[in-house]
């Protein structure tokens, strides 16, 4: 099973996962990335962060080849409930 790498990236930094995951194929490791993003605006929500912000995983290889983007940020607050995650876009 191959292993995909998932780094963070924000507009300050990039935050690169040195263990990687092992899953089925490429359509897998972009819904894990989703889920990961789903997390991390969660995350920043509860913590008071800005959610807006432009965020990303690049998923790669295990040579470190770019094999897709996972565009992800909070999209504008409507109604009385909590933000929700705007759809990931992703680049191939």
């Amino acid at each position: 099973m191959p292993r995909y790498y998932f780094h963070y990236r924000t507009d300050d930094e990039l935050i690169r996962d040195t263990d990687g995951s092992e899953l089925p194929d490429l359509d897998a490791a972009e819904h894990n990335a989703a889920e990961l993003g789903k997390a991390i605006v969660d995350r920043a929500a509860s913590t008071g962060g800005d959610t807006r912000l432009p965020r990303s995983i690049e998923i790669t290889d295990a040579k470190g080849e770019e094999l897709l983007y996972v565009v992800f940020w909070a999209g504008p607050k409507v109604g009385d409930g909590p933000a929700e995650p705007v759809e990931p876009s992703t680049l191939h």
